[in-house]
């Protein structure tokens, strides 16, 4: 039987054989497949892992944690780490890491995609055009030049997608609570509240990471704040817009067009009410999907998992929760503040 460490990827990502390659060397690299992995199927099989590599899919919580007698480490794909169970890592004294920054323009450039799309209602008019309607089906949009952007939330993701809207010589206005008015400007975008983002903005991307705080962040009462003629783009996370609400609201023109990359369940259920909405354009969580990017977060993702199996530290850009070596610091007296054996 191998003692060589055990590295678990239950989702796998295209192009394996570059992740094979940068890990193969420091551990047997094994791979799930196309069908979400449970919270009874990680129970069952993480006793085996000394590290798991996740995407958004796979929920990794406590009782995931407690059954990772040989864990080691919880690495991310991507930046969302809101499918990982931090304080239970911690508590276990599991670090956990992510990508930030990986696919910021890969996700921005999905996002213009959406707003160009969703505006100017492509899809559906590929259907209608095919099933042998004209010019009869179209209904009159916005356009994008001169036009008043809204970004909520504005890291990394955010700020990429403020240099591509500038081309548009619009308004650009942004909403984080996190960043403080002048790096929104240095970013370049109008810091304001959300109430006036919300009425004033022809479209509205978001870009802000799922909290207590942002989960249904936008409703039933913000999308009737919004123009009638607004579009609303998400490729944030799918709670962060109540679904139900997004239905009626697209149902009843309360807004006139929506581009979702993200949904509250993944994968959506294939009936899910969005998919027959004309005013619907929908993607299935593909924004952070190109070549380059995944590259990045490959060699990211890598890096941590090799470091901590050397018995390292993570680059601590990447890592989530740095007070899991405060513990390991305090419980072992042995070693100085803030440092592994």
């Amino acid at each position: 039987m191998s003692n060589r460490p055990v590295i678990f990827v239950p989702e796998p990502r295209k192009p394996m054989s570059l992740l094979r390659e940068l890990l193969e060397p420091h551990g047997e690299v094994r791979v799930g497949g196309p069908e979400k992995w449970t919270e009874d199927d990680l129970t069952r099989g993480i006793p085996e892992w000394d590290a798991i590599l996740v995407t958004s899919r796979e929920q990794v919580t406590d009782r995931v944690i407690q059954a990772g007698t040989r864990l080691k480490i919880v690495a991310k794909f991507g930046v969302g780490v809101e499918n990982i169970d931090i304080p239970a890592a911690t508590r276990a004294g599991l670090p956990v890491t992510n990508c930030p920054g990986s696919n910021a323009i890969a996700v921005a450039e999905a996002a213009l995609g959406l707003i160009l799309a969703s505006v100017r209602r492509i899809p559906s008019y590929m259907k209608t055009l095919q099933g042998g309607a004209w010019r009869e089906v179209l209904v009159d949009a916005i356009e994008l030049s001169g036009a008043t952007f809204g970004i909520v939330g504005i890291g990394n993701v955010g700020r990429e997608l403020a240099r591509l809207l500038r081309g548009f010589d619009g308004r650009i206005l942004a909403f984080d609570p996190y960043v403080p008015p002048d790096e929104i400007r240095a970013r370049g975008a109008e810091p304001v509240d959300l109430d006036t983002l919300t009425r004033e903005s022809d479209v509205i991307s978001l870009h802000c990471s799922l909290t207590h705080e942002t989960r249904h962040l936008f409703g039933a009462d913000r999308f009737q704040m919004m123009k009638s003629q607004a579009v609303i783009v998400n490729c944030s996370r799918g709670p962060v817009i109540d679904e139900k609400a997004l239905v009626g609201a697209l149902r009843e023109n309360v807004i006139a067009a929506a581009g979702i990359d993200v949904f509250e369940g993944e994968p959506p259920e294939k009936d899910h009410p969005l998919f027959s909405l004309p005013n619907a354009v929908v993607t299935p969580h593909l924004a952070g999907s190109t070549h380059l990017a995944h590259e990045r977060v490959f060699r990211m993702v890598s890096d941590s998992i090799i470091r901590v199996l050397k018995g390292e530290r993570p680059n601590p850009v990447m890592l989530r929760n740095p007070e899991v070596y405060e513990k390991i610091a305090v419980l072992d007296g042995t070693v100085s503040s803030g440092e592994r054996s």
